[in-house]
Parts: C-alpha cells; structure tokens; sequence
C-alpha cells in the first residue's frame, strides 16, 4: 500500500518521555486506564530481536547498545499509529465527561464542570483558577499535521460515547486519545510534532541508577552498562530534546505518581475540550 498524508482531526494525542525508570510508562497506563477508549502505543514494543543485525555491539562491554534509536523498529511503530490516527472507529472513543470526571477525582478539586441540562458544553470551571488558556504563547498543533501509514491495525478499546446537550446531530462530546510512551519519542520528529502535549520526565544520575539497579532486564544489564552507555545517551538524547523540540513540559520523576498524574490532567481538559470546540465550529 502506498505511503498517504493522514489528518489528526479530532485526536488529542499526549507523549511521554524521559530517563529510564523516570515513571514514564506507570503515568502512560495511568492515563490510558483512566480514560476509557484510548490507545496506548508503548516504544518498548518495538525494541528489534536480540538476534537483529541491525544492533550495535559496545565492543569494551560486548553488549548490544539498547539505549540508541537503531535498536528500535521505529517504521513499524510508525505504521502502528498511522493506522491508529487513520481508523474512524466509534468503539474507541473517550467522552469529555469521562474525561472530567477522572481529572476531578484524581485532583479532588473540581476544577471542571460535566456537560448538564444548563450547558451546550463541557468548559473548565476558571473560577477555580485551573484553566490554562491556550494562546498564541501555548497553541494547539496544526489540526493537519501528518505522518506516514501503510498498514491496518486491530484494536478493541471501551466505547463512552455521550452527546452534548442540545447537539444530538453531530457527536461532538467526545474525541479520541492516543497516549505515546517511550523515552526517544521526541527524538523522532515525526511523533513529536504529532503531540498536543509532550511531557518528559527526569531524574538525576544518583536516582536513575538507584531505581535501574533493582530492575531486572531480559537482556539483563552488563556491569557498566549504566555508566558508559545508558547515562551517557540519556544525557545525549534529552539535550537534543530540551533544544530542538519546543513546549516540552519537563516533570520531576521524584515526585509522587498522584502529582504527577495531576498535572498533566489540569491541562489535557482544557486542551481536550478547545479541539472539541474547534472541530464543532
């Protein structure tokens, strides 16, 4: 099938990344079961077999580096979403409500109203102050934004689906989410750009290998795995990131997951219901 430019009309597309073992992957499926209908594409999926000639071996370790975009099946990643973004399935769709009430309830502060029999819409309760406006300082990306397809997909996700009051002609109080998990995803040009909201995670060296060193991985780290090659391209990676890639929100991966989880919900819902906003007009 020849490669085709896809739009992402009304996907609210959220990356993931940082250091490894920064919590990245624990925020992406806490998001993912908190919102019914989403897909969750994970880059450790698509590390190449072990057997793969395409590695690259750290001849003072012996050791394939795992920590490089060439350990990474990235063409197969890329059709997986493309074809994710291209489905127009209503079985795997996230309703606004749903979406406000996980942000209410994570951060028990009611900083969003649901749709009611007195609003045509959901909108953020800004009396609160919880509102992050999107302006030209913080704009949405370009709702034409492609990248490249060539395969289908088979998905099974929940379907919530709920209509604004007053709008039953078109469903327009709900859009769909894909979350994007791994730590080179801003590293690839083509799923930054996809990302409404691209969110990195740091640790410092002394936390990172305090967490890495009480992991197991098949295959299992070589003894200094972690300081010649794991660190050194973290740091390589991310300073490539924080230069090239603009609005970045950087996380303190120290923090408590609920925090965290706060965070990134206190600004999807404004940006969830602005695309919905958008797409209706």
């Amino acid at each position: 099938m020849s490669l085709k430019h896809i739009k992402t009309n009304m996907w609210l597309i959220i990356g993931v990344s940082g250091t490894t073992c920064s919590g990245k992957s624990t925020l992406a499926q806490s998001l993912h079961k908190g919102l019914p209908g989403s897909y969750l594409v994970r880059q450790d999926d698509f590390f190449l077999p072990v057997d793969s000639e395409r590695h690259t071996l750290i001849p003072a370790l012996n050791h394939f580096n795992w920590e490089i975009m060439t350990s990474l099946d990235m063409e197969k990643m890329h059709t997986v979403i493309e074809n994710i973004l291209s489905s127009d399935s209503d079985q795997s769709v996230t309703s606004l409500d749903s979406l406000v009430q996980v942000a209410n309830r994570v951060t028990g502060s009611h900083c969003y109203t649901e749709c009611n029999s007195d609003k045509n819409e959901t909108f953020p309760n800004v009396t609160n102050g919880c509102y992050k406006k999107l302006t030209e300082d913080n704009p949405i990306p370009d709702q034409s934004q492609t990248v490249v397809t060539d395969q289908p997909i088979t998905a099974t996700a929940a379907s919530q689906t709920n209509t604004i009051n007053g709008c039953a002609d078109k469903q327009i109080s709900h859009l769909r989410v894909l979350i994007i998990e791994g730590f080179l995803i801003f590293n690839d040009k083509k799923l930054a750009n996809l990302c409404h909201h691209k969110y990195f995670l740091t640790l410092t060296r002394e936390q990172c290998w305090a967490r890495r060193s009480v992991r197991i991985y098949d295959p299992p780290d070589v003894p200094g795995y972690f300081d010649l090659c794991v660190w050194p391209e973290y740091e390589k990676h991310s300073d490539q990131v924080f230069k090239q890639v603009p609005d970045v929100t950087i996380i303190d991966g120290n923090q408590d997951r609920t925090s965290i989880l706060k965070q990134v919900l206190l600004e999807i819902v404004p940006t969830a219901h602005t695309l919905v906003s958008l797409w209706k007009n």
